[in-house]
C-alpha cells in the first residue's frame, strides 16, 4: 500500500506516493491560532515595541525623513497587509505621506519589476509613497570601517541618510543568521556585495552548526553592522505552515528579534524520533531557483542520516542560480580548492563561494536528487546532483540505493525549518 501525499510546488502541488511501509514520518512546520485582527496586532506591536521608543518619539528626536526597508518576492512576509498599517502609524506619528521611501533591500538578489514591485507592496501602497529598489552600484554605499571579526562594512548610503529606519520582514529558521528578521534586513538587505561576501563567508562552513542558534557569530556581526549604521525600528512578523500571521512584534532590532524568534521556534521545530535514510522534501517556499532552494537542501539534508539520500521537489523556473553563475561554474570543486581562490582574490561573486561552501557540506554526505521541471539532469550533474521531472524514478533509484526497507521522511515545506531528534541517526 501507498501513501498519498500532496505537496506544494511553487504555485501548484504535487502529489506523491510514498509505500507505507517505509514512511518514517510526515513533518512540516506547524500551524497556529489565528491574530483574528491583523490590523489590531500590527498596531499594538508598534504601539508597544520591545525595547525602544515609540515611533512618535523616535520622530520627534531624529527628523521625519523615514525610509522603511522590505524583503523582495523570494521572502513570505505578507508586505501588502502590512505596509498600510505602518504608513498610517507614521503618519499618526507626524510623519507624512511625502516623508516616506520604501526600498527593497535586494542584498544581491536580482532588482524586481514594476509588476513585481506592485504585487510586492500592494497598488494602494505602490501609489501612496516612493518604491523602488536598492541600488547596487559600488558609489552608492559608504564605508563605516570593519567590524570585530574585520568584515569590511559598507552601506546603502540612502540607508544611511534617512533619519528613520523601519526594517519589516519576517522570522524563520535561517542555514547564515540562525534566523531570519531583525538586522537581517540591514546585512545582506543594504549592505555591498562586498560585506556580504565576506559574512556569508563566515557563515557558508557553519551552516549545520548555526541553523536555529540565534546567538552565533554570524547573527553578531549582522547586529553590530544594523546598531552601528542606525537602524531605528523593526517590524517582523512570525507565519504559521498556512501563511497566516502568527505574531507580530516591533522595536529594538535585537530585543524585539528575540521576542519574535522564541514565538516562532516552537513552530518551525520539527521533533523527529530519527534521521531517515531518504528524506522527501518540498523546496517551498523558497521555489524560484536553487539558489534560494539550497535553504531546503541544507536544512533538510540535515534530517537525512549519512549515506543516505534527499528527493527535493523545487519548479525552479529561473534554473540553478542565475544571479550567481559563479557557483555553477565551481561544479564539484573540493571545498579547500574553493576557499583557497577565495585567500588568492580569484572569486569575484563571494557569495557563491560561501553557498557554494554550505552546499558542498551536505552534497558530500549525502546524495541530492531534484525532482524539477526547471533543472535539466545535465545542469544538475555540474554541481555533482541529479535531477528529474517524474518523482517516481527518484524515489525508485534511492530505493534501489538504500534497500526496500529504507525508511522514508517527508518534510511538507523545507525552506524554513530546523529539527530535533530522539534518537540518534543509523550508521
Amino acid at each position: 500500500m501507498n501513501k498519498k501525499i500532496t505537496l506544494p510546488y511553487g504555485h501548484q502541488t504535487r502529489t506523491i506516493e510514498i509505500p507505507e511501509k517505509n514512511l518514517a514520518w510526515v513533518a512540516g512546520p506547524k500551524t497556529a491560532p489565528p491574530l483574528g485582527d491583523l490590523k489590531a496586532a500590527v498596531q499594538a506591536a508598534i504601539r508597544n515595541p520591545i525595547g525602544s521608543p515609540p515611533l512618535a518619539e523616535l520622530v520627534a528626536r531624529h527628523g521625519k525623513q523615514t525610509l522603511i526597508l522590505v524583503d523582495d518576492g523570494t521572502r513570505s512576509t505578507p508586505q501588502a497587509l502590512i505596509l498600510p498599517i505602518l504608513l498610517d502609524e507614521l503618519n499618526a506619528a507626524g510623519v507624512g505621506d511625502s516623508d516616506i521611501s520604501i526600498v527593497v533591500a535586494l542584498g544581491t538578489h536580482r532588482r524586481m519589476s514594476r509588476e513585481e514591485l506592485i504585487a510586492r507592496v500592494g497598488e494602494a501602497v505602490f501609489e501612496r509613497v516612493a518604491v523602488g529598489n536598492l541600488s547596487q552600484k559600488p558609489e552608492d554605499f559608504v564605508d563605516l570601517g570593519v567590524t570585530p571579526l574585520g568584515i569590511p562594512v559598507q552601506v546603502s548610503r540612502q540607508y544611511l541618510e534617512a533619519q528613520i529606519s523601519i526594517a519589516v520582514g519576517n522570522i524563520i529558521p535561517h542555514m547564515y543568521a540562525g534566523w531570519a528578521g531583525g538586522a537581517k534586513m540591514v546585512q545582506p538587505g543594504v549592505t555591498s556585495a562586498l560585506t556580504t561576501g565576506r559574512t556569508h563567508l563566515i557563515a557558508g562552513p557553519r551552516v549545520y552548526e548555526i541553523l536555529g542558534n540565534v546567538d552565533n557569530p554570524v547573527r553578531r556581526e549582522m547586529e553590530e553592522i544594523a546598531v552601528r549604521s542606525g537602524l531605528k525600528f523593526i517590524l517582523n512578523v512570525v507565519l504559521d505552515a498556512s501563511g497566516q500571521v502568527a505574531a507580530v512584534v516591533a522595536g529594538d532590532v535585537i530585543a524585539a528579534h528575540r521576542a519574535g524568534v522564541e514565538i516562532a521556534r516552537p513552530i518551525y521545530t520539527l521533533e523527529l524520533e530519527e534521521k531517515a535514510d531518504i528524506v522527501v522534501a518540498s523546496s517551498h517556499p523558497a521555489d524560484r531557483d536553487l539558489w534560494q532552494g539550497f535553504k531546503p537542501v541544507n536544512n533538510c539534508g540535515m534530517l537525512v542520516r549519512d549515506g543516505g539520500t534527499l528527493i527535493l521537489l523545487i519548479p525552479a523556473p529561473e534554473g540553478i542560480a542565475p544571479d550567481h553563475t559563479q557557483l555553477v561554474d565551481f561544479g564539484t570543486t573540493p571545498a579547500e580548492e574553493v576557499l583557497a581562490l577565495v585567500a588568492a582574490g580569484k572569486v569575484a561573486d563571494e557569495v557563491a563561494a560561501a553557498t557554494y561552501l554550505a552546499y558542498d557540506q551536505t552534497r558530500r554526505r549525502i546524495h541530492v536528487a531534484l525532482v524539477t521541471d526547471g533543472i535539466t539532469c545535465a545542469e544538475a550533474a555540474k554541481i555533482g546532483a541529479t535531477a528529474t521531472t517524474v518523482f517516481a524514478d527518484a524515489l525508485q533509484s534511492a530505493l534501489l540505493r538504500h534497500g526496500e526497507s529504507a525508511r522514508v521522511g517527508v518534510v511538507t515545506q523545507g525552506a524554513d525549518i530546523m529539527a530535533t531528534f530522539k534518537l540518534k541517526a543509523r550508521a
